[in-house]
């Protein structure tokens, strides 16, 4: 039980202690102490918490203190107000992102470079290249690909439900790829939303991404590790550089 008063977003003391009450019912900090385990130099601050939660009630009995648990229904009350707070902060700042992403744009530099780690930090970057797909409706530009290796299965499941949410905006990538992985990604092979040439040779850990101002260099060890680099200049010299190489490959 105290794991979901937790959930609810009472502290794993405060959870002690009222877990504590709602058994012993009125008591004095002595019993309250003795119940939940929680010290004495922490119990009458958890206590102060929870009267200000309206979760405990406190009288006075010949000059010594007694607390008791308040009805349990008071936790769905919280966790109520706390959605309505929730949802109108989602309002008010969804409001605002516009002016922050504005804010965001006019500071950014036309060079500069970032680094991701990790699948949380690829998503990141995949979700923007995403983005600039949709509103642009431009094709992102691939050379190089590789299965999850040593990142993992998870790598290979999120790159083909990527996939699968492009094939339904309709959004285009032409691909270059190593000879030796031709049928190993039947999910691009058959979308045709995909262009797929293969060349006889190529990285197997390494793959780069040209979008927007944007190059990607992404290294599949254990973690991914994501380089991108914002250059108008370097990203039109690659795709450039792509052109020619698609040229020269073959489906």
């Amino acid at each position: 039980m105290e794991n979901l008063l937790v959930k609810a977003g009472l502290t794993l003391g405060e959870s002690k202690v009222y877990s504590s009450l709602l058994e012993l019912g009125q008591s004095s900090i002595t019993s309250i102490i003795s119940k939940s385990r929680v010290s004495t130099s922490k119990s009458y601050d958890i206590l102060n918490r929870l009267k200000e939660k309206g979760l405990v009630s406190q009288v006075s009995i010949s000059g010594v203190k007694y607390f008791k648990a308040t009805n349990p229904n008071r936790i769905i009350e919280i966790l109520e107000s706390k959605k309505e707070e929730t949802e109108l902060a989602l309002i008010q700042v969804k409001n605002i992102i516009p002016d922050l992403i504005t804010k965001y744009h006019s500071k950014e530099s036309e060079e500069e470079a970032e680094v991701y780690i990790g699948i949380k930090g690829l998503i990141t970057v995949f979700n923007e290249e995403t983005e600039w797909m949709k509103k642009t409706r431009k094709p992102s530009l691939v050379i190089g690909i590789t299965k999850g290796g040593k990142t993992g299965k998870d790598l290979d499941d999120y790159f083909a439900r990527l996939q699968k949410k492009r094939d339904k905006l309709r959004l285009k990538t032409y691909f270059i790829f190593n000879k030796k992985e031709k049928g190993n990604f039947p999910y691009l092979e058959k979308s045709k939303y995909c262009r797929i040439k293969y060349l006889k040779v190529g990285s197997e850990m390494v793959s780069v991404n040209l979008f927007s101002n944007k190059t990607v260099f992404s290294i599949y060890a254990k973690k991914p590790f994501l380089l991108v680099i914002k250059s108008k200049d370097l990203t039109d010299e690659f795709r450039s550089y792509f052109k020619q190489l698609w040229k020269v490959t073959k489906s």
